[in-house]
């Protein structure tokens, strides 16, 4: 999968105040509340701080216990210690040397202010036990704060769901950016409703939601495969649910296009009645088609780094 340098927002916003005699100034707009790529290069420089925070906690060497206790106090408050002690407990008392390195594959900010972060972030995972190496990928939600210079772990969730995000009040400036950018996000998650839930009961009605959320070379290759994919909905008699709440935070946007970090989990049913569940972690390559608003031109399912 592609990795993304930087955060760029290119939008033109017309619109100015001109003050008349005799007539009150306007009040100045207040910022927005989440300021989330509102200045790409502080939530670039969040994300990068809470990268290295995130990669001193999930990696572990067994033979250097007493500097990954410091990467800890240094990192973590208390309660996401604690937190942390819990998902390594099995790690940390194992009998035989180990070593697990976790790196960042890509993350997002899904929102933040002057001094606290959500980052909802993908991991890549490479653990050696007894000569035995085995990698993996995980999902994390991230609740941050900072203090000084660092942003310190305070509260972690693994295989997150997502929380209501409160919209912005309309305005000019730095809040129609926020306001594009909840837009892409609101549309990105009405693209995994349709995508990923598949219904063999009902194959025209799963593929017509493909073709109405998709545009692009991604809608070109439903159309091209229409036959295909109906007779795979149908024949194959896989049901797939989306489950509740997928997390989902804005990466980039630029003009008309946005890419989407999304974490969904989908409850599977296979044609025998056996059911499992599924955890996508994904990136939504989205643009803005006029009044239809956002639409996927590309999926990507994020994989392990190499």
């Amino acid at each position: 999968m592609k990795r993304w340098a930087g955060f760029v927002v290119l939008l033109a916003l017309a619109g100015c105040t001109t003050a008349v005699s005799g007539t009150a100034r306007p009040e100045p707009e207040t910022p927005p509340a989440n300021l989330a790529l509102v200045d790409p290069a502080r939530t670039a420089s969040v994300l990068t701080a809470v990268k290295r925070a995130t990669e001193a906690v999930f990696s572990y060497d067994s033979t250097a216990a007493p500097a990954y206790d410091k990467a800890l106090a240094e990192n973590l408050t208390p309660g996401a210690r604690d937190e942390l002690a819990k998902l390594f407990s099995e790690i940390r008392n194992s009998p035989e040397p180990i070593k697990l390195v976790t790196r960042v594959i890509v993350s997002a900010a899904v929102e933040q202010t002057a001094d606290k972060a959500q980052v909802l972030t993908v991991l890549d995972q490479s653990s050696t036990r007894a000569g035995a190496t085995s990698k993996g990928i995980a999902s994390a939600l991230l609740t941050t704060a900072r203090e000084g210079e660092r942003w310190r772990i305070g509260e972690i969730k693994v295989n997150p769901a997502g929380a209501p995000v409160t919209a912005e009040k309309p305005g000019a400036g730095d809040r129609a950016i926020a306001r594009v950018r909840d837009s892409a996000r609101d549309g990105a998650l009405r693209v995994a409703e349709a995508l990923l839930n598949v219904n063999p009961a009902d194959p025209e009605g799963t593929y017509a939601r493909y073709e109405s959320v998709s545009t692009g070379q991604l809608l070109s290759q439903f159309q091209q495969d229409k036959a295909a994919r109906l007779n795979q909905i149908r024949s194959g008699g896989v049901k797939s649910a989306l489950a509740p709440n997928p997390a989902a935070a804005v990466m980039e946007i630029v003009d008309d296009k946005a890419s989407v970090l999304l974490y969904a989990a989908t409850d599977v049913t296979d044609a025998a009645g056996q059911a499992t569940k599924k955890y996508l972690p994904i990136v939504l390559r989205l643009h803005r088609v006029d009044a239809a608003g956002w639409k996927a031109a590309g999926i990507e399912s994020v994989q392990p780094l190499p």
